[in-house]
């Protein structure tokens, strides 16, 4: 009888408490989350798939094509978590995004690297100077500004994750992938502009991703042709590259790219890169710094990568160091069968896909993908590139203007300089003749008007074997002005200029002629031919950065920008001259 009655009150107990929980649930809806209940409804290979971002084009593409249907298949099937997007127009980038948001049943996370802008992949997107222009104006809410402006652009579009800002310390003159796109050379002014990026960007409700890290400014290899070597130890790292990534974490930044970048002295292993690496992103980002958002690898379709390992390592690679988003992975269903086999092995424990998955899903829930994911098409190009991306961009662009040379004060020009001659230098590689053609018609188009119609353009490849000639040819002018478009390109491996060119314009330095070189990119080019009277920096070639020169040539914009990285021993950080 005892037994009977003790059975009844556990029994009247559990129910009790199974009824009070229950209504206490009920009660309080809020106490599981969208991203935690969507959790435990997926199985294994669902929440590996949500690591996996994969990439597209943004072209609105017919159902019946091979690129649609293999991103089908993927959403689908795979059930992968998110995509990049390179190229493609605004509105078809919309249309296509928002087809492949209702295949999906976990919303995707979508993201873009617009650093300078969304024109830095839309043909009709904005276009702003590039990071180190931002740096040289010396006011970081011009970054927050750009940031904020971006934020607007991508979420019009359906674009949710922005790579971007790049916060890599850029210390070496050499470095042929960084340059520009760094703020500059000190770890104070890149932390500071960073943090101002970052804050705009994720005021929009866009998630900011800091790249490269720990740091990908002092390297001289561009990763996407080989495996650059930072023979740094952990003080270094702390005094110089780290310190941007650093104060990012303690900002907030809600996501960071771990660059494929050799540390043979953290690491002990000669070819793994950081973003492989426990020792860096684990033990360093994670551990030291207290980084708990998103840590995303950079692009694996890197030579940098394919050359040292197969899909399968990296995969397991990744998640060993702590990587929560696998970016274009070399084959998306071998990297998700290749991480659920070491699950099953028990390699790898299941709470370690957790502890991605639920990081990715809780990201989604801010951006409120949950609620709505899809974008409302009629807002896109009121969006996208309106009169405030220019206007920003503009401003920007006249304070950025740096001038470090001025001998002879021969700029600004007067007004009226019709009865002057001048010459113009288009130097370029042959290569490259067609792609720096838009740009040098863009600024002696606009530079024509100042010396009415005497002005003579000549291209110079870098196979001119007659500098003799030439300088015989271009001395008889008044003026000798040289824009030079050396930009940061990927697998060029420089952003130098040809010797030939170099030769050249040290020749005309020497003749006494009032020789004018604007920098449209890399300001380090001084270093070759520091005797030229005239020497500007515009950081970029974008027509805003265009307009910027041309009116400080003329005057109507004073330069007051102050150069963010130091060009040698007689013009170093924080050097600018001024009318």
């Amino acid at each position: 009888m005892k037994k009977i009655l003790l059975l009844t009150l556990v029994s009247v107990f559990i129910f009790v408490n199974i009824t009070a929980e229950s209504t206490f649930i009920q009660a309080f809806p809020g106490n599981v989350t969208w991203a935690e209940k969507r959790l435990g409804e997926m199985t294994l290979r669902e929440k590996i798939g949500q690591m996996i971002i994969s990439y597209t084009d943004g072209y609105d593409l017919s159902e019946d094509s091979k690129e649609f249907n293999r991103l089908k298949e993927l959403i689908t099937e795979d059930k992968i978590g998110g995509l990049v997007v390179f190229k493609g127009n605004a509105l078809q980038e919309a249309i296509l995004l928002n087809k492949l948001q209702k295949l999906a049943v976990t919303p995707l996370l979508i993201s873009q690297d617009f650093e300078r802008g969304t024109g830095m992949r839309l043909e009709d997107g904005s276009v702003f100077p590039n990071n180190m222009a931002i740096g040289a104006t010396r006011k970081p809410e011009l970054a927050y500004r750009m940031g904020l402006l971006i934020a607007k652009e991508c979420r019009a579009i359906g674009v949710h994750q922005n790579y971007s800002p790049v916060v890599d310390v850029n210390n070496n003159p050499l470095n042929p992938i960084i340059n520009v796109r760094s703020f500059g050379e000190s770890p104070e002014l890149v932390s500071e502009f960073g943090n101002a990026m970052i804050k705009g960007l994720q005021d929009g409700g866009v998630i900011a991703t800091a790249k490269h890290f720990p740091g990908h400014g002092d390297t001289d290899i561009d990763s996407h042709n080989d495996m650059p070597e930072m023979k740094f130890d952990i003080e270094r790292l702390r005094k110089t590259e780290l310190p941007p990534f650093k104060s990012a974490v303690e900002s907030g930044v809600m996501s960071v790219m771990a660059a494929h970048v050799s540390l043979p002295i953290i690491n002990n292993y000669i070819n793994l890169p950081a973003s492989l690496s426990k020792s860096v992103v684990n033990d360093i980002l994670i551990e030291e710094l207290g980084f708990n958002g998103l840590v995303v690898t950079d692009a694996l379709n890197m030579d940098g990568i394919k050359k040292n390992f197969t899909t399968s390592e990296v995969a397991l690679h990744c998640l060993n160091a702590g990587i929560d988003l696998i970016l274009m992975p070399q084959g998306e269903r071998e990297t998700i069968e290749a991480i659920a086999g070491a699950v099953e092995s028990g390699s790898i424990s299941e709470e370690r896909i957790n502890r991605s998955a639920i990081k990715i899903l809780e990201k989604k829930e801010f951006l409120k993908l949950n609620e709505n994911k899809t974008v409302d098409l009629n807002n896109v190009l009121s969006s996208v590139n309106t009169a405030e991306e220019k206007e920003l961009s503009q401003k920007i662009a006249d304070l950025s203007i740096t001038l470090v040379k001025n001998d002879g004060r021969i700029i600004p020009f007067q007004k009226n300089l019709l009865d002057y001659t001048c010459v113009m230098l288009h130097l370029t590689r042959q290569s490259e003749i067609s792609n720096s053609q838009y740009f040098i018609n863009e600024f002696s188009s606009k530079l024509k008007p100042v010396f009415g119609s005497v002005i003579k353009l000549i291209t110079v490849n870098d196979e001119i074997d007659y500098i003799e000639k030439l300088f015989e040819r271009v001395s008889e002018y008044d003026y000798i002005i040289v824009p030079v478009f050396a930009k940061v390109k990927m697998k060029t491996g420089t952003v130098g200029i040809p010797e030939s060119h170099v030769d050249l314009i040290n020749m005309l330095a020497h003749s006494g002629k009032k020789v004018i070189v604007i920098s449209f990119g890399n300001p380090y080019l001084l270093k070759g031919f520091e005797d030229v009277p005239v020497y500007m920096c515009a950081y970029g070639d974008g027509n805003t950065s265009i307009n910027a020169a041309i009116n400080a040539l003329t005057g109507d914009n004073n330069p007051t920008g102050l150069l963010p990285v130091t060009i040698s021993k007689n013009f170093k950080y924080g050097f600018g001259l001024k009318y």
